[in-house]
């Protein structure tokens, strides 16, 4: 009985000692207000993968429609002979041609399909920090680990993040921000701190 007794507390003393100090109220909003921002985030890059996706299609479609369009006029006006078309229709063409010239070069200068693409592993990577939060979140206070390793481990991942992938942009952050309650981002400061606002 004794020996049970003695198992019982030290396998609470080696969980206290690899859990750490139980987590104060303000760090647990703390990872609250992270795990908010994190979600935020994910949102808000998956939003921008897909708007920048259907730009893509909206350029690159026309372009390829009108491509098609010239290049079926030129060989139809190459097999009759260019001197049996009118001057109308040779305006068009050549309207067209240079249409298709300018869509294919602004799809390629705005890259739209690369910056989406950038955007969606943002928002796997984000949606990742926030299965991490959600996992801490789970277990009690007393069970979470170390507060500052925690926190220190999750404040640098999503620094991370944000230095590594696209910007979002003010108004599709502040648009999605507001749908999960979540204040404008804190500084640098407040994260490294520990003081931002739940």
């Amino acid at each position: 009985m004794a020996g049970s007794r003695t198992g019982q507390a030290s396998g609470r003393d080696v969980r206290s000692v690899d859990a750490g100090r139980s987590w104060t109220p303000k760090e647990s909003a703390l990872l609250s207000s992270w795990g908010r921002r994190a979600e935020a985030a994910k949102h808000a890059h998956y939003l921008l993968a897909t708007r920048l996706r259907r730009r893509n299609l909206w350029i690159g479609i026309p372009a390829v429609v009108v491509s098609a369009v010239v290049g079926t006029s030129l060989f139809a006006s190459l097999a009759n002979g260019t001197e049996g078309l009118p001057a109308q229709l040779r305006v068009v063409i050549g309207s067209l041609s240079v249409s298709a010239a300018v869509l294919s070069a602004i799809q390629t200068f705005l890259r739209f399909a690369e910056r989406s693409e950038r955007h969606a592993q943002a928002g796997d990577w984000y949606a990742s920090i926030k299965r991490k939060i959600d996992q801490i979140e789970a277990f009690p206070p007393g069970d979470r680990g170390d507060p500052k390793q925690e926190l220190n481990s999750l404040r640098k991942e999503i620094s991370e993040a944000g230095q590594t992938y696209p910007q979002i942009g003010e108004s599709v952050w502040h648009e999605v921000a507001r749908r999960y309650g979540v204040d404008d981002p804190p500084d640098d400061k407040q994260i490294k701190d520990g003081t931002a606002e739940a």
